[in-house]
């Protein structure tokens, strides 16, 4: 199958990553991949240096010849103009509509045409499908996951510290406080890693709250992290937070596929992604005493922490690895696209 994924994206944005993922996934699969990206920002070096085997930095109105260079079996745009600019092309080839972030469907006459020369619309989490993210879409949608590179995050050998690591912008919806709170808890010689660059708060307001309720002395700031590997081989326990977000948690990924047993905010999509004291355990958002009881039963319990973090780890490989995921490409694309057959309006995992 030769598939042509559009990505518009100048920055490193959800939109631009879930499009290199989907290409590595689906070239996992084997088959022809060219990932469209601006040929303005980092996406296109980001794209070849994840290793995408075909990259081609062009803006939206090179597309059709991009196509007709490529002949294409199937087109997945990840942005709503390229989606659009597709979809107004006299063209058969089938265009998917693969959705990354929680903005829900766009409305009125325009995007209701589009919406109709819209083969399919992809969401990687099943939530998304069940809250109506599809708008008032009368076509078929499907649920793919979001993938993760396994063989990059993978367990690191050796001794784990005595550590907590999250990982993510410091927005408030991102929910570090609660962290912050629970270290409180926390036996005295635990420490806690909060990395990511400013975003609405600073880690220095981050650091001044820690302050004032006495745990100041054992919270890192790193800041951004641009490899995150390391630090999450020196963890014993991952936490993801957030108050709302996370379409697709990439952080929560990473760390369960790094071995690590993941203590996330039962919202969104890390409902879809934790099976709750099999793959991981959920915690109230917001809730940082219900936080610190498992931090400590995790801290208390080598045993436990181990029991989830290699269930964690083998559920992702199987279920979210690159090949498990271009597999379930493979089918959707070619089950609701390129054979013509019927599909089903429900999602579909």
């Amino acid at each position: 199958m030769r598939v042509m994924v559009t990505g518009n994206c100048e920055w490193w944005n959800a939109s631009a990553q879930g499009a290199v993922m989907q290409a590595l996934a689906l070239q996992e699969a084997g088959h022809r991949v060219l990932l469209q990206v601006s040929p303005e920002g980092t996406a296109a070096d980001r794209a070849r240096s994840a290793g995408v085997s075909r990259v081609a930095p062009r803006g939206v109105p090179g597309m059709l010849s991009l196509a007709l260079d490529f002949r294409p079996d199937v087109v997945c745009a990840h942005r709503a103009d390229g989606q659009a600019m597709w979809a107004l092309l006299p063209s058969r080839i089938p265009l998917v509509r693969v959705r990354n972030d929680q903005r829900k469907a766009s409305g009125g006459l325009f995007w209701s045409m589009v919406d109709r020369r819209t083969a399919l619309v992809v969401f990687p989490s099943p939530f998304m499908a069940t809250r109506g993210y599809q708008g008032r879409r009368r076509g078929p949608v499907a649920v793919v996951p979001f993938p993760v590179d396994t063989g990059f995050f993978s367990p690191a050998e050796g001794t784990r510290g005595k550590l907590v690591v999250s990982l993510g912008r410091l927005s408030p919806v991102k929910g570090h406080r609660t962290l912050i709170r629970a270290m409180m808890n926390m036996p005295p010689d635990w420490r806690a890693v909060i990395a990511g660059e400013n975003d609405q708060q600073s880690a220095e307001e981050l650091r001044e709250f820690a302050g004032s309720i006495g745990v100041e002395d054992r919270l890192e700031f790193p800041g951004r992290v641009d490899d995150v590997r390391p630090l999450l081989a020196r963890a014993s326990i991952g936490v993801v937070t957030s108050l709302g977000s996370e379409v697709v948690s990439r952080t929560g990924l990473e760390m369960m596929s790094s071995g690590l047993p993941l203590l996330a905010a039962a919202t969104n999509g890390l409902c879809d992604l934790v099976q709750d004291g099999e793959t991981g355990l959920l915690h109230s958002p917001g809730n940082h005493e219900q936080l610190a009881a498992q931090m400590r039963h995790l801290a208390e319990t080598p045993g436990v922490a181990e029991y989830l973090g290699s269930r964690g780890r083998n559920y992702v490989c199987r279920e979210y690895s690159l090949s498990a995921v271009g597999r379930k490409w493979e089918h959707c694309l070619a089950r609701k696209c390129i054979t013509g057959k019927p599909a089903n309006r429900k999602a579909e995992k």
